[in-house]
């Protein structure tokens, strides 16, 4: 096999899956043209050719980290981002790598199938038997219905310099603002400081139920990290087509969160490819082609592509009703139910619609007492609200 080699240091990207046939210009076969940016898993290499998400894309440069990738060197299922300066120029596309995990393998079972990386134990029936213990991997993912990960491809590479630094994206759970340390993929713990946390935007504070990326060193059986970065897509581009799975919807097929990482509103002029509005169901992987509108992510293309029956996502889309009591600061609360309390937690990706049907900020201290309809999903025994919605409390 291929061992990709970081011209300087080493790396890797997100998401993916195919569409139709295109050509080498960044247009397909049938006119309709390429996205300006595209987040997926790689289809095809040939050349400087990259085919993501079954559009052609002439790259001119591959990087991770900010360092350089040769071309040659990327494989089928990498997931990446591509954008791209081609159809306003003659320039190539830009290529980033970004795994979900980069680490050294510690374990591999003896089927060849099960294997741990980072502390995390993960399953892949295409590992290559080149791949052994104490070689680094780069390892490009799905998130499942229980923290883990659908795997999709495993690389080996080879760092230019002894390279220390490991990389896991993954869900927050089990957050502990005492001993700064929360649980990621259900299983690794990190270790953080409030200096690590990525700073660039104003929503910076750590809750559970959020995707985050974390680089830092293992040491032992804990990920130390040194920086802490909250994935999202408050800032992308318009026009850009990204690949993912489906991880909650809402009970009016309005809205539905993708990958866990951010949320996409549709409308009467969303398209549909190979389905429709009905097919909208959490575990449905799909490419979703957005554009801003009103401060919110708008699906202007949905394009369908198969529905992950590897995992129970029934636990993905829980619906709680009852008055709010026991409010914890701004991180979860209690709501009383016929069944009996149940705690809830919350972070910046929760809606909050009022009683007047207007959706506003959160603030659990005056949501305190009211009667609220919550729809969640569970993820390591923990229940994340994506939307409250107040009743009339008369």
């Amino acid at each position: 096999m291929k061992k990709l080699a970081l011209i300087s240091v080493v790396g890797l990207i997100l998401t993916g899956c195919g569409g139709s046939d295109s050509n080498s210009n960044g247009s397909n076969d049938n006119n309709t043209q390429a996205p300006s940016a595209v987040q997926g898993t790689i289809d095809s290499v040939s050349g400087n050719t990259i085919v993501v998400n079954g559009y052609s894309y002439q790259v001119d440069s591959a990087n991770y980290a900010g360092e350089d990738v040769a071309i040659a060197d990327l494989e089928k299922n990498m997931m990446v981002s591509i954008s791209s300066n081609a159809r306003s120029t003659n320039d190539g596309a830009q290529l980033t790598l970004e795994p979900t995990i980069v680490g050294q393998i510690t374990y591999i079972a003896p089927n060849n199938i099960s294997f741990i990386v980072n502390g995390i134990t993960l399953t892949y029936s295409g590992l290559s038997e080149e791949i052994g213990v104490d070689d680094w991997v780069m390892v490009s993912s799905l998130p499942t219905a229980n923290a883990g990960y659908k795997v999709l491809s495993v690389v080996k590479f080879a760092p230019s310099e002894p390279y220390e630094t490991v990389e896991v994206e993954g869900l927050i759970t089990n957050l502990d603002v005492n001993t700064l340390t929360f649980k990621l993929g259900g299983a690794l713990t990190v270790e953080y400081t409030m200096d690590s946390i990525d700073n660039d935007s104003n929503e910076s504070q750590l809750a559970d139920g959020l995707w985050v990326e974390v680089t830092g060193s293992m040491v032992g059986s804990v990920l130390q990290a040194k920086e802490v970065e909250v994935e999202d897509f408050d800032e992308i581009d318009n026009d850009t087509e990204i690949e993912g799975i489906i991880t909650w919807v809402a009970n009016d097929k309005l809205s539905f969160d993708l990958s866990y990482k951010g949320r996409f509103v549709v409308n009467d002029n969303t398209r549909y490819e190979d389905g429709n509005k009905s097919n909208l169901t959490v575990g449905t992987e799909v490419e979703v082609t957005t554009k801003q509108a009103n401060g919110e992510n708008v699906a202007t293309e949905i394009e369908f592509e198969h529905h992950d029956d590897t995992q129970d996502w029934s636990d993905n889309d829980i619906e709680f009703e009852g008055r709010v009591h026991n409010v914890k600061g701004q991180s979860n609360f209690e709501i009383q139910t016929k069944s009996g309390d149940q705690l809830i937690y919350v972070n910046k990706n929760t809606r909050y619609e009022n009683e007047w049907g207007m959706d506003v900020a959160l603030d659990l201290d005056e949501l305190s007492g009211k009667l609220v309809e919550v729809e969640t999903y569970k993820i390591d025994n923990q229940y994340i609200a994506s939307e409250i919605e107040a009743e009339d409390n008369d």
